[in-house]
């Protein structure tokens, strides 16, 4: 059973306002797929779909590598967003 009581609720609301435990929530990719690395950092690479059509991953590919400069990888790469 999914649902949580009053007292679970409660400890979970309580969590979410503890300083220092963040949930962090992010897509789950509901198909395989492969990694575009972008540079010659090993950790900066973009995922897409494995089932595209093998055309239509060397354009995408292509584009991505193209403009890698757009990609920020931390908030200090982002003007005007707060590094901390």
């Amino acid at each position: 059973d999914a649902r949580l009581t009053k007292k679970e609720h409660k400890e979970e609301k309580q969590k979410d306002k503890e300083p220092g435990i963040e949930k962090i929530y992010r897509p789950i990719p509901d198909e395989d797929f492969e990694i575009i690395p972008l540079g010659e950092d090993p950790t900066k690479g973009i995922k897409i779909d494995a089932g595209l059509p093998d055309l239509v991953k060397k354009q995408l590919e292509a584009c991505l590598k193209q403009n890698d400069e757009l990609f920020a990888w931390s908030a200090a790469e982002m003007p005007g967003i707060d590094p901390e």
